[in-house]
């Protein structure tokens, strides 16, 4: 570690440009992976709201209808069933387009029908199960919103994949960046490597002070984006109210989220500078054998 930290105080400007290399790249990472993660929750989010709704004939007695939601229940990628009467969606239908549909009221003018609905634990399997419903005894109707719905789900798998997959190209280019500057930085001390081979040092004993080095150039450059996340995240949410534009974006909670990926953040910075520098070491000794 002293080896090492006279290092750096010695080539303070490329270890420095080093550090700056590497926050930029996790810079990048990090905001990516929290773009990343705000677009699956919102995706989320929306497709809880996903449902299917079984319109029941009239015919339906009480133990039937039992049977209907322990089947329902039961398909794959359904969760809970709820029931509601007739007249309580007739009461929903009038909160929600005013009184016009209030001369519907009453038992003997009511042309609304019972139903079940499907709260989906799998936003993909909503036309499966409203298929599997469909073909039940004592189903008048199955809706759940068409092919709309179905072409809204393969969107969001999308982009939450898509998210996904550029963290994880940012990511690898963040660890290729460090490397490339932590090798140009060993580049212009390749002769003090050279000379300490040729004294009859150990190769444990040239890598080591490098390798604590890069550990310390690494936590450089992810101190400033692992803040920037712990302490910035927190004051967005705050400040946004957790939502983004209307309820529907719902901003992930800072705790524990802020603090995990502020430990990634450090963690790939450790691990790349101590890697990259590793790398790098281990080219020159090899070629000053």
């Amino acid at each position: 570690m002293r080896s090492a930290s006279k290092d750096i105080s010695r080539h303070f400007s490329t270890a420095f440009s080093s550090s700056l290399s590497i926050a930029i790249a996790l810079l990048i990472a990090t905001f990516m992976t929290v773009m990343a993660a705000s677009i699956d929750q919102f995706t989320k989010n929306i497709e809880s709201e996903f449902v299917v709704q079984v319109s029941l004939l009239p015919t339906v007695t009480e133990e039937q209808r039992q049977a209907l939601t322990d089947e329902l229940s039961s398909m794959k990628g359904a969760g809970h069933v709820t029931y509601s009467t007739k007249d309580q969606e007739l009461d929903e239908l009038i909160a929600q387009n005013g009184e016009i549909f209030s001369q519907y009221a009453g038992e003997d003018r009511n042309p609304l029908l019972d139903v079940l609905t499907v709260h989906l634990e799998n936003a993909q399997q909503v036309e499966a199960v409203s298929k599997e419903a469909a073909k039940l005894d004592g189903v008048a109707s199955v809706s759940y919103g068409g092919s709309m719905i179905s072409k809204m789900v393969d969107v969001f798998d999308a982009a939450r994949t898509g998210g996904w997959l550029l963290v994880g190209f940012m990511i690898i280019l963040a660890v290729y960046l460090t490397r490339i500057s932590v090798k140009m930085t060993i580049h212009t001390r390749q002769e003090e490597i050279a000379i300490m081979r040729q004294v009859g040092a150990y190769n444990w004993y040239i890598t080591t002070p490098f390798v604590f080095e890069g550990l310390i150039i690494g936590f450089w450059g992810a101190l400033v984006p692992g803040l920037l996340v712990l302490l910035g995240y927190p004051a967005l949410y705050n400040l946004l109210g957790g939502v983004l534009l209307s309820d529907m974006f719902v901003l992930i909670s800072p705790w524990p989220f802020a603090a995990y990926v502020t430990a990634c953040v450090f963690g790939i910075g450790l691990l790349t500078g101590a890697l990259g520098s590793w790398l790098a070491v281990r080219k020159y000794l090899r070629w000053y054998r």
